[in-house]
């Protein structure tokens, strides 16, 4: 059996992630990037560049402030094992928004 296609009775059925089609691009930019310490790793800023990435594609027309609180609290359940704190994270969710912005605005 085939236990990703398993369902399981009586239970709802877990949507698949979203695709995260930057995480090479992030992988290979992020210690590049003005915001960066040394010491800190892929793992820290991953969950803020797919927050960004995923709030562009949910929202291509949106403004980052007006959705800023909700990206924030995004962040915060979806952190792991990230040892940044929102303003840190904040930087990183912006430049992954601002890479996926739609062609032609």
């Amino acid at each position: 059996m085939n236990p990703l296609t398993h369902q399981i009775p009586g239970r709802a059925p877990v949507e698949p992630a979203e695709p995260f089609t930057d995480a090479g691009y992030w992988n290979e930019q992020f210690s590049r990037e003005p915001y960066f310490l040394e010491g800190d790793s892929y793992d820290d800023y991953d969950a803020a560049y797919r927050v960004g990435h995923g709030a562009r594609q949910r929202h291509p027309q949106g403004d980052f402030t007006g959705l800023e609180s909700e990206l924030q609290r995004e962040w915060e359940s979806r952190k792991g094992p990230s040892r940044l704190d929102w303003s840190r994270a904040r930087q990183a969710v912006i430049r992954a928004w601002e890479r996926g912005e739609p062609h032609g605005m």
